[in-house]
């Protein structure tokens, strides 16, 4: 398993949609074994609810318009001469 949380949340994006696209989840109750349907029952309100909260602060940072920078040293249009 990765280490860095970044290639791990990546890691289980696709894995989940991965899933998504092989099976409907009609079939999933049907195909996946009773123990771990019995765990994503149990750990999915956890795992969304997480999900969910990483969701929306991400939302409310790209719902706030760019502001301008402030950098006198970014600012300078020319040299002397």
């Amino acid at each position: 398993m990765a280490a860095d949380p970044s290639e791990r949340l990546l890691e289980a994006i696709d894995a989940l949609e991965d899933l998504a696209r092989s099976s409907t989840p009609a079939q999933a109750t049907d195909d996946l074994d009773p123990m771990v349907l019995q765990t994503f029952w149990r750990e999915w309100p956890h795992a969304s609810v997480w999900a969910g909260t990483l969701w929306r602060l991400l939302n409310q940072d790209l719902d706030e318009p760019a502001r301008e920078r402030s950098d006198p040293e970014l600012d300078e249009v020319g040299g002397t001469g």
